[in-house]
Formats: structure tokens, C-alpha cells, sequence
């Protein structure tokens, strides 16, 4: 280990791989190693959580419902909220601009409180349900 670590140190081309391998050798030189579980929680706590709310943060920044169910769409947003940790204020404004127009005109005529994300998704199924069975019905009528 320690002779690839020596080998490669040159060819790693970030900072983190970099100061990984210092770690790597520190304990080489030191005789002294974490648990594996430590060091486990410790490469999931440092990479995990933060990748993951960056990640879902920036997928509702580009997400658009698109020719999704409004059900499926909304499920979507709520799971990206709760892993972006992303405040309701801001979860309002995404779904705002992401659901389609014609939901968030008929929603803002029907009245709706700024801000408030729950009553938002809630108003956005109903109406987006209801536009998707008269279009269903439209369909099957030709």
C-alpha cells in the first residue's frame, strides 16, 4: 500500500485524493488504524449528506412536470425536497415554476397562500388530477 501510495501521490488530481492519501499514509507510518465502521461513518458523513442535498437540490432547480401524472411529478418534488433539505418557501417557488402553467393559473384563481408548500402540492394534485381526467375523457371521446 504504502508503494502505491508513493507511486501515485503525483498522479492524483484532486486536493481530496491528495489529502487521502496523506491520511492513508500517516496511519501506514503510525501502525495505527480506525475501525473499519469508524472509518465507514466517517467517508459516508463526509461525502453523503452534503453530495446528496447539492444533488437533489440542483434536480429541482431543472425539473419541469413535462408530460409526467401530476401524482408522480409531486411524489417526485417531495422526495427531493425532504433529501435537499430545502425550506418550504423554496420548495414553493420550485413547484411554482416546474408545475405546468396551466395548473399554477387555475391554482393562484382558486386562491393560494404565499409560501405555504403543503396547500400548494395539495391544490397542484387536484387540479392537475382533475385536467388529467378531462383529458382522458376527451381522449376516449375522439
Amino acid at each position: 500500500m504504502k508503494m502505491w501510495v508513493q507511486a501515485y501521490t503525483t498522479a492524483l488530481p484532486a486536493d481530496m485524493d491528495k489529502c487521502l492519501a496523506s491520511q492513508i499514509t500517516k496511519c501506514q507510518e503510525a501502525g495505527v488504524w480506525p475501525p473499519w465502521d469508524e472509518l465507514k461513518d466517517e467517508v459516508h458523513t463526509f461525502f453523503s449528506p452534503q453530495s446528496e442535498r447539492e444533488w437533489a437540490r440542483a434536480q429541482m432547480q431543472r425539473m419541469t412536470q413535462g408530460a409526467q401524472p401530476i401524482e408522480t411529478f409531486l411524489n417526485n418534488v417531495t422526495a427531493l425536497k425532504q433529501a435537499g433539505k430545502v425550506s418550504d418557501d423554496y420548495a414553493f417557488s420550485v413547484l411554482v415554476k416546474a408545475v405546468k402553467p396551466e395548473i399554477i393559473k387555475e391554482v393562484f384563481l382558486m386562491g393560494i397562500d404565499e409560501g405555504d408548500f403543503d396547500s400548494l402540492k395539495d391544490q397542484c394534485r387536484r387540479v392537475g388530477q382533475a385536467m388529467e381526467r378531462v383529458a382522458l375523457i376527451r381522449f376516449q371521446l375522439g
